[in-house]
Order: structure tokens, then C-alpha cells, then sequence
């Protein structure tokens, strides 16, 4: 599945979308490092968003967090609301990826199951690359698209981190598709 590079990277996206807290800055800077060794060209828009929050208390961080992910519906992190709605589909999908997280000994703790940042979190540690490369491809990225540019419309530095990860994960599914996921991509 991924290499253990790789899953580091979606720790540290993972705890970019997070609520922000202390480790907020830490992953952000921590982030840029990893991906200037193995994504080069889509370092700098991370880089960008770690200087950002560098420059901004705490609280404006947590404000704008709420604005962008939490009040506003089109930016949600919940991907199955954008894949579904607030339909049964959503509520069988959530079924399926808690049955895939207990499969991989995973907890998703008190989040939803699907939130982005767990499922990152459960990227980093999944071994069944026929689960996780259509999650990747059917989910993760067609809402991600849809969220990047609902952010761009905005202006918001969030766009920086969702634009990363989008081509973060766009580059690891090749290499899992094109390696049937044998290979560490």
C-alpha cells in the first residue's frame, strides 16, 4: 500500500484539517519538509498555508476553521454529505468504512467516519488496496475537487492545503493503480 513517507503525509494533512489546536503549526511546517522530499511541486502552496498560520492567533485560526468547514455546507469535511446528502446512502456508507476501519483495527473515535481527516488517518494505516483505491478515486477526490474550488471562490488559505492533498492523492493513486497496490506508493 502506501509507503511509510506516504502515510506520514496523510498524518500530517489529517492533522492540518483538524479543529485547530497546538499541533496545528507543527504539522503544517512538518507537512512542507515531507513533501519537499518526494512532491516537490506542491510543496510551496503548503509552505504558503504554514506561514499563514504562523502569522495568525489561535483563535482567528479557529474562526476560520468554523467559517469555512463547519458552517459553510459546501466546504464540509463530511464527505458522504457531499456524495450523499443526508440520505440512507450516507448513513450505508458510513456503515462500510466502520466495518473497513474495525477490519484494520482502527478507531475513528468520536468523528463521524466520514470526515476527511479520519478517513486520512485510515489511509495511513490501510492495507487493502481494493478498498482504498476506490475510496480514494470514488470519494476522496471528486469531493475535494468540488471543495478546492468552493474555496478558491472564497479566497480561502485552505484552498492551499485542499489543492496539495488533491494532487498528493492523485499522484499516490496512480502509482497504486498503475502497481495494483503491491508496490509502496
Amino acid at each position: 500500500m502506501l509507503s511509510q513517507e506516504n502515510r506520514q503525509i496523510c498524518q500530517l494533512f489529517a492533522e492540518m484539517l483538524d479543529y485547530p489546536g497546538s499541533r496545528l503549526r507543527q504539522a503544517a511546517k512538518g507537512c512542507a519538509i515531507q513533501l519537499d522530499n518526494s512532491f516537490h511541486s506542491i510543496t510551496e502552496p503548503v509552505r504558503s498555508f504554514a506561514d499563514f498560520v504562523n502569522s495568525q492567533s489561535l483563535e482567528s485560526l479557529e474562526e476560520l476553521y468554523t467559517q469555512t468547514f463547519d458552517v459553510t455546507p459546501a466546504t464540509s469535511l463530511y464527505l458522504g454529505y457531499h456524495l450523499f446528502g443526508e440520505t440512507p446512502k450516507r448513513s450505508e456508507f458510513l456503515i462500510r468504512l466502520i466495518e473497513a476501519y474495525e477490519a484494520h483495527s482502527f478507531s475513528s473515535g468520536i468523528e463521524l467516519a466520514d470526515h476527511l481527516g479520519i478517513m486520512l488517518r485510515f489511509l495511513s494505516v490501510s492495507e487493502d488496496a481494493e478498498f482504498t483505491l476506490p475510496l480514494i478515486e470514488e470519494c476522496i477526490l471528486p469531493t475535494l475537487e468540488k471543495t478546492q474550488k468552493e474555496l478558491k471562490k472564497n479566497n480561502s488559505e485552505y484552498a492551499l492545503v485542499i489543492g496539495s492533498l488533491l494532487a498528493f492523492l492523485r499522484q499516490v493513486t496512480h502509482k497504486l493503480a498503475r502497481t495494483g497496490g503491491a508496490a509502496n506508493a
